[in-house]
């Protein structure tokens, strides 16, 4: 990739500019430099899109789930192949390491396939009617044209989780990607239509949330909005798109605690909070955001944590694919990770390790900070109630694991919990306990395709992943019939 690459819109199965002819640049967290383009869309495009997407509906719900996975596994099987090429665009605008890109392209593929799958497996019903001359049979139908609307930390995984559901089960969607990481999503979704997806089943417009996001939200002709992003903006489209009724599901902010209880294997926890406190620069909503240690093993979790820390590689993903950690994705996401940081340090929290950018001048240009472990913390640093979004891993000694249970779920968050124990009692206990949609005990494994992603309270609104996540892409309809 010599020369600076440029998206145009996907519509109608074509690659067109924008209605405006602007362009939006997109910028390495790197080292700041200009990496590429992309059209940006305007209301004109999105009137465009939808247009397109309706006869599209019409042609690609009409077909059988037998042939819509035929043809949703013969393109990812293309986009397979575009491994690579999607993969350093990803690590271009949003810094992740090019193994980690990589990785994450192929299993976007997994997730679209396992739902082409699920699209063979959704089952009506016939019930017993209070009369033998009825009939009572329900069924499913999909719901029709979709907005998916995507974030930037992980732009294919978060796509796949919406995008195959909607296309299993029926549907068509106008992808949405955010304008810091838009060309990533915008080549596999090329890559799926020329891969074998008709024209006009999947259109892409990039463009700012607030004024192109919006619009697609309030078209009259788009029946459902799936988005993944702040609660902020998630309270935001639920206004928009309530007086319209329109189907929607959310997955939102987080802030997931970690149980460290007295008999857990603390090497194994150590393990599993590095990786989930610190993997893509901790950019991720099932992150660990704090970590309530039993008193007894809090000095040596604090020790290994700083170990791994200290040990982790730091640089540009795309010149060394196999570092740990590349860059953060935006600058305004370091300011955050830093006035965290400082403000627990004047509220008196102990620096484990970390709490700065790394020294060597070749990291001055990009958003790289170091992997950093607090002690000490307490309740009214930031730290501990707002959403760091960064490689921040504060600890906090207990006692009593029913005050700490309490504190876990102290939170207008409830995506994601985390829990380490080699007592089963403890286990079931703390997990039916614990005010989140999902708990891991003594594993980090918190998305896969087969189990519900559920965000409870200001964490989301419906679900994604799972079988069920196809019902959020389709209606019931009940069919009555009297036999004559």
């Amino acid at each position: 990739m010599n020369k600076a690459p440029h998206f145009d819109l996907l519509i109608a199965g074509t690659s067109r500019p924008g209605s405006g002819n602007e362009t939006i640049p997109v910028h390495s967290p790197a080292d700041g430099s200009w990496v590429g383009t992309v059209s940006k869309a305007t209301e004109i495009d999105v009137a465009s899109a939808v247009s397109a997407a309706q006869p599209a509906f019409s042609a690609w719900s009409g077909l059988t789930a037998y042939e819509r996975d035929r043809i949703i596994r013969k393109a990812t099987a293309h986009v397979r192949t575009r491994t690579e090429e999607i993969a350093r665009l990803m690590t271009l605008e949003q810094g992740k390491p090019l193994a980690q890109a990589r990785s994450e392209v192929t299993g976007a593929c997994d997730t679209i396939d396992f739902y082409a799958a699920e699209g063979l497996r959704v089952e009506g019903y016939t019930s017993p009617t209070e009369d033998r001359s009825y009939r009572s049979t329900v069924i499913y139908q999909p719901v029709g044209i979709c907005a998916l609307i995507i974030p930037w930390n992980y732009p294919l995984s978060l796509l796949s989780w919406k995008l195959g559901p909607a296309l299993a089960s029926g549907c068509v969607a106008i992808v949405k990607p955010t304008t810091v990481t838009p060309m990533s999503p915008t080549a596999f979704c090329s890559a799926m239509v020329e891969g074998g997806i008709p024209p006009g089943v999947i259109s892409v417009l990039n463009g700012p949330g607030a004024t192109l996001g919006e619009a697609l939200v309030r078209h009259p002709q788009v029946s459902k909005i799936a988005m993944t992003g702040s609660t902020a903006t998630g309270k935001r489209l639920m206004a928009i798109a309530g007086p319209a009724l329109k189907k929607i599901s959310l997955e939102l902010g987080g802030h997931c605690p970690a149980i460290v209880c007295a008999d857990a294997d603390i090497d194994l926890a150590a393990k599993i909070i590095a990786y989930k406190g610190f993997r893509n620069m901790g950019q991720s909503c099932s992150s660990v955001n704090r970590v309530y240690v039993h008193q007894s093993v809090h000095d040596s979790l604090a020790a290994k944590l700083e170990t791994i820390a200290k040990k982790m590689t730091i640089g540009d993903g795309l010149t060394d694919p196999q570092v740990d950690l590349g860059p953060m994705t935006t600058r305004d996401g370091l300011e955050t990770v830093r006035s965290h940081v400082l403000d627990a340090l004047e509220k008196g929290a102990k620096l484990v390790c970390g709490g700065k950018p790394p020294d060597h001048d070749h990291y001055a240009r990009g958003n790289y900070y170091l992997p950093t472990v607090l002690s000490g913390v307490t309740r009214e640093m930031r730290v501990m109630f707002e959403e760091t979004f960064g490689p921040v891993v504060p600890l906090v000694p207990f006692e009593n694991l029913d005050e700490t249970v309490a504190a876990a779920n102290d939170s207008n968050y409830g995506l994601a919990a985390y829990l380490f124990t080699r007592d089963y009692s403890t286990t079931i206990r703390v997990s039916e306990a614990l005010q989140t949609g999902t708990v891991c005990v003594n594993h980090g494994a918190v998305n896969t395709n087969y189990g519900p992603y559920s965000g409870w309270k200001e964490s989301g609104f419906g679900l994604e992943l799972s079988r069920q996540a196809i019902f959020e892409y389709l209606k019931v309809k009940h069919i009555k019939v009297a036999l004559t």
